[in-house]
């Protein structure tokens, strides 16, 4: 047997722009570093290595993932990622040709150079940088659109991606933006408002992205002047939820700031003054009397993605003539909406392509029964029923269990709030990601999975409606509250940059529970667990005007608990005077929680806490001119600490 294991200490591979460069775990298109995750690096290695020959997915899951046992989807997500990434899409494959049942060859001419000729720093995309999520869709028929808006950024200050659920807008906003980043001198911004549970928190949101420090209660008026100077690009994505508080947000940014650019998506206008409206249509379909050609029909933006997502679900599917006729009809039955048509373009291998159009014929009636609403909400909901229908009942009781997650979860955390063993909830994961009702992210060695908005925003409808909401969110927040005790363990033990790069995640999930937890008074007394025990989060964040204001709520519970008087009473009073006085200076507010804190800690005996309220005494003293008060508290910690 060969052997596939070549030294890949100073071993290139250069194919058409391409060059990988193993060693350095690096793929560059023309000199400039591509982002891919790890996985895809290492498959395209292999292939490269074994360039012209089969390699079969066994031997690539074999190599790729070594003796951890994978399902054949992970191979499938990973090689749809790299083709996209490679530019392979609809018609004849340039780089990685799939042998049906098999594997994968591949196809392009290499040529083999010499690593150690990049001695010098590798080219980056100029400009500062951004926080932008990797693409990993391929586009299809927005080149103008995305030109459009790069150049509205140019000569106009607030420009807003208009259009349905599902149309692409976040696509079109990120191709845009990442083509834009690097005219923005100070950077550019990536800002998700399904995040934010609060019209409120919105400038904290901005200003936390930004890693900008801020010391006062007025985050917007404080944002607003770090902005005032910065030349920055500020993509708020999906804005729909929050419109008005968005609008203000942003009107005053313009009106306060000379340089800063913002790019929103919403299914509606902000209706801001200089504001300039692009509206995403749906993709292009074929004309109803079109006759085409396979050829022809790849023409079409709405046929490409669906051959596209298509041939991702199934390695032997490539597109006829005959099969034409069909496709256009499922294009312009769901009116060009890219998200309806993935979603339909995954069930190829259950129906065939004529089979896909019998069950859209055969549920048309959802549409008609759907008197409210544009049509073309109508038009996504009937897919995403019809979707939904397909699941097997425990892919269907998942999928409703995760829409309790705001944000990016893995399958441990999928297990602990849909309440089934870990390996079960992976096999499920991949099974929902393949069939495009979730989306997956690679974080180093981890496939982390997401729900798209819509496609959120309906199955939470579901687990309303199921009778199981409350058990289901009740497992996701005593999840998180496992999560941040975990993680006040570790604050001392770690790292700080690598405690926040582990915990950071979990902000999101921690104000969604406490949203839901807050939503009736017999779950006060989760409530304030989840708040007692997000403080260490919140601080690291520096989002002291957000924990300031979860621990007054708490606080005004603490008589309906058991928690009144008992040590996280004393956390509770402790944490609100520390933010008080970082937002607002010395008030009488700081003394009076700090007084009830050393109370409660002399009384349960806590040494620590007591030092700790003495020591934040001193310093309010201090600040505030009481210089013999100051005194005073030393003298009685100096005493405590066993002077």
């Amino acid at each position: 047997m060969p052997n596939d294991f070549v030294d890949r200490t100073h071993c290139s591979y250069i194919f058409g722009p391409f060059e990988l460069l193993p060693g350095r775990q690096l793929l560059l298109r023309d000199g400039v570093q591509v982002r891919i995750g790890g996985r895809a690096i290492d498959i395209l290695l292999m292939l490269l290595e074994r360039s012209g020959q089969l390699v079969s997915k066994q031997e690539l899951m074999e190599r790729v993932w070594h003796k951890t046992v994978v399902e054949e989807g992970n191979l499938k997500v990973n090689i749809a990622n790299l083709r996209r990434v490679l530019g392979d899409g609809p018609g004849p494959c340039r780089y990685i040709a799939t042998v049906n049942g098999r594997g994968y060859r591949f196809i392009a001419g290499v040529q083999t150079g010499d690593e150690m000729g990049h001695s010098a720093p590798l080219a980056e995309p100029s400009g500062p940088g951004h926080n932008f999520p990797i693409a990993r869709t391929k586009i299809f028929g927005r080149r103008e659109a995305i030109n459009a808006i790069q150049h509205d950024l140019g000569v106009t200050r607030l420009v807003s991606i208009v259009g349905a659920g599902g149309i692409g807008k976040t696509t079109v906003a990120l191709a845009a933006a990442e083509q834009a980043a690097s005219g923005f001198r100070d950077g550019a911004w990536w800002i998700d408002l399904t995040l934010v549970n609060s019209p409120a928190l919105i400038p904290n949101a901005l200003a936390a992205t930004m890693r900008l420090t801020v010391h006062t209660a007025d985050v917007l008026g404080a944002l607003c002047e770090a902005l005032h100077g910065r030349h920055v690009l500020l993509v708020l994505d999906n804005c729909d939820q929050m419109i008005n508080a968005t609008a203000e947000c942003v009107e005053r940014i313009l009106a306060t700031t000379v340089c800063p650019r913002i790019l929103v998506t919403s299914r509606e206008p902000l209706r801001v003054s200089g504001e300039r409206v692009r509206r995403l249509p749906g993709l292009g379909t074929p004309f109803e009397s079109s006759h085409l050609r396979a050829t022809e029909a790849l023409t079409f933006p709405a046929v490409q993605l669906f051959v596209d997502r298509a041939a991702e679900t199934l390695d032997r599917f490539k597109l006829r003539d005959a099969d034409v006729p069909a496709i256009a009809e499922i294009c312009r039955r769901l009116d060009g909406v890219a998200l309806a048509i993935e979603l339909a373009a995954t069930r190829i291998e259950a129906f065939g392509v004529a089979g896909i159009l019998k069950q859209l014929e055969d549920g048309s009636r959802l549409l008609g029964s759907r008197r409210a609403g544009p049509k073309r909400h109508r038009t996504l909901t009937a897919t995403l029923d019809w979707s939904y229908g397909l699941l097997s009942e425990d892919e269907a009781t998942l999928l409703r269990a995760v829409s309790a997650f705001p944000a990016c979860f893995d399958s441990v955390s999928a297990s602990a709030v849909a309440a089934i063993a870990v390996p079960d909830a992976s096999e499920g994961l991949a099974q929902l990601a393949s069939k495009s009702l979730l989306a997956t992210e690679l974080d180093g060695e981890d496939v982390l999975y997401r729900m798209l908005e819509t496609t959120r925003d309906y199955c939470a409808g579901l687990l309303r409606s199921s009778g199981v909401e409350d058990e289901v969110r009740s497992r996701h927040a005593q999840h998180v509250l496992e999560l941040l005790r975990c993680a006040a363990r570790e604050r001392g033990e770690r790292p700080a940059i690598e405690w926040g790069a582990t915990y950071k995640q979990f902000i999101d999930d921690l104000r969604s529970a406490l949203a839901w937890a807050g939503q009736d008074q017999d779950r006060a007394d989760l409530q304030i667990e989840l708040t007692v025990a997000g403080i260490v989060l919140w601080e690291h964040l520096s989002l002291m005007e957000e924990c300031r204001q979860h621990v007054v709520r708490a606080i005004g519970q603490l008589d309906a608990t058991q928690f009144a008087g008992a040590a996280f009473e004393m956390q509770l009073q402790a944490s609100l005077a520390g933010t008080t006085m970082f937002l607002q200076g010395c008030v009488p507010q700081v003394e009076k929680a700090l007084q009830r804190a050393l109370e409660i800690a002399d009384r349960i005996g806590h040494i620590d806490f007591r030092l700790r309220c003495l020591r934040m005494l001193a310093a309010y003293h201090l600040f505030g001119g009481k210089n013999e008060e100051t005194i005073q508290t030393i003298e009685t910690r100096y005493r405590c600490h066993g002077g």
